[in-house]
């Protein structure tokens, strides 16, 4: 899993993280193949073994959608 930390003050926003990308930069239809990759991963773990690898590949997928459709309101 990714951590990182934000601090945010009146003037600007600092973000330390492991891992980042812009929102424009993110292709929708290539995020929406990673995770039915890893919804398809998930679902034939047997046991424990693969599952913290296909968890994270589907939380990232899910975050990158997320962030390619932009803020909602």
């Amino acid at each position: 899993m990714f951590l990182g930390f934000c601090e945010v003050l009146p003037d600007r926003v600092n973000i330390l993280a492991e891992l980042g990308e812009r929102a424009e930069d993110i292709d929708p239809a290539r995020a929406e193949a990673a995770k039915a990759r890893a919804e398809a991963q998930l679902k034939a773990i047997k046991d424990e073994s693969g599952y913290k690898e296909a968890h994270l590949a589907y939380v990232k997928a899910v975050t990158r959608l997320a962030a390619a459709q932009g803020p909602r309101v």
